[in-house]
């Protein structure tokens, strides 16, 4: 009697066991599913907060005004290659996302500008210097619009590029 007893016992006991862990299987998988939401979250934000920066820093090289100078002077300044080199190093270091293909046209040209530069041969640097800075406007552009949205262009959403009036300001500057 007394074995049978401890064998019921036992099978209640493991039954009771399974039922526990199979609850506690779905509040793990429950929780597990939140918590890879907000790992997906965070991991979006953080590609769009490194886009971000990354367009600001590149708006702070003046690309426009290498461009400008480069095509009206044929003068080549020292900052143009350190510019020049810290953009390709921003471009190499960030995820650009859907950006992807924009982000390779710029660097491609900042790689050829860097060569002209290194060359000092300012009539190759005149093409690729426009080169570097139209491309990175058109990512810029791009980059801005996903992040703001339709934000309108009085609250700081994106404009369209005029380089009539004289420079734009860098992503982020104030006029």
């Amino acid at each position: 009697m007394s074995r049978i007893r401890n064998v019921l016992l036992a099978a209640a006991l493991i039954g009771a066991l399974g039922l526990f862990a199979a609850a506690c299987d779905d509040d793990a998988e429950t929780q597990n599913n939140a918590q890879q939401s907000d790992v997906d979250t965070l991991t979006a934000r953080i590609q769009r907060n490194e886009m971000r920066e990354a367009v600001l820093t590149l708006g702070t090289l003046n690309l426009h005004g290498m461009d400008t100078a480069l095509n009206e002077t044929s003068k080549i300044d020292a900052s143009y290659s350190r510019n020049t080199t810290t953009a390709l190093r921003v471009l190499a270091t960030t995820y650009w996302g859907p950006h992807q293909e924009d982000a390779e046209a710029v660097r491609e040209a900042g790689i050829d500008l860097l060569a002209a530069l290194h060359d000092e041969d300012a009539d190759a640097a005149k093409p690729a210097a426009t080169a570097l800075h139209d491309t990175e406007h058109d990512l810029s552009t791009a980059v801005w619009a996903e992040l703001l949205g339709d934000l309108p262009p009085e609250e700081g959403g994106v404009e369209e590029h005029s380089d009539e009036g004289g420079e734009t300001p860098a992503a982020g500057a104030t006029p």
